[in-house]
């Protein structure tokens, strides 16, 4: 995994979440964001929350489908368990929890 100092880091995550939270308001999502941490929400009642752990310079995905640690490599965050994309990871998780194609 590539090391990112904790400035690159933390400028990576938060366009990450910048980019999640314009992707979802292109397909109506509902999505509130506290602080470090965006939960977007599905008229089922459903949540996908994703959050920055800048302590360890991780991002967190957590759904009732899983939970998942990231950190960046290769230029994209990978699960630091299996090494899968976060964006992909995302895109699945809102359209099993959802129906709705995330535009990332």
């Amino acid at each position: 995994m590539d090391e990112l100092t904790h400035k690159d880091y933390l400028q990576r995550a938060e366009a990450t979440l910048q980019r999640i939270e314009a992707a979802a308001d292109a397909v109506d999502l509902d999505s509130k964001r506290e602080g470090s941490v965006l939960t977007l929400e599905f008229d089922s009642g459903e949540q996908v929350i994703i959050n920055l752990q800048p302590a360890i310079d991780e991002l967190w995905l957590a759904s009732r489908l899983g939970a998942y640690h990231f950190r960046h490599a290769e230029g994209r965050w990978r699960d630091t368990r299996e090494g899968r994309d976060f964006d992909a990871l995302l895109r699945d998780a809102v359209a099993a929890l959802g129906g709705l194609a995330l535009p990332l």
